[in-house]
């Protein structure tokens, strides 16, 4: 298997990046709360706390970049 920087469809690139981006931007996010620059608390979304907010966008980066790398 050939590791690809960038696929033949454009739209799979972006999602691939996308993915990557959302990881990254979560990770970003829980770095800043354990820093205490921004509060968990601010994360609340529909009683779960705001470390499970965070730790879902990461999850569904993975997600969105794992289907985007798959090969029919």
């Amino acid at each position: 298997m050939k590791l690809t920087v960038t696929f033949d469809s454009h739209l799979r690139t972006l999602s691939v990046r996308l993915g990557i981006g959302l990881i990254l931007l979560s990770l970003v996010l829980v770095a800043s709360c354990l820093f205490g620059i921004i509060e968990f608390a601010f994360f609340d979304f529909a009683g779960h706390s705001g470390l499970r907010t965070l730790a879902g966008v990461a999850v569904l980066g993975c997600v969105i970049s794992a289907i985007a790398s798959m090969d029919l």
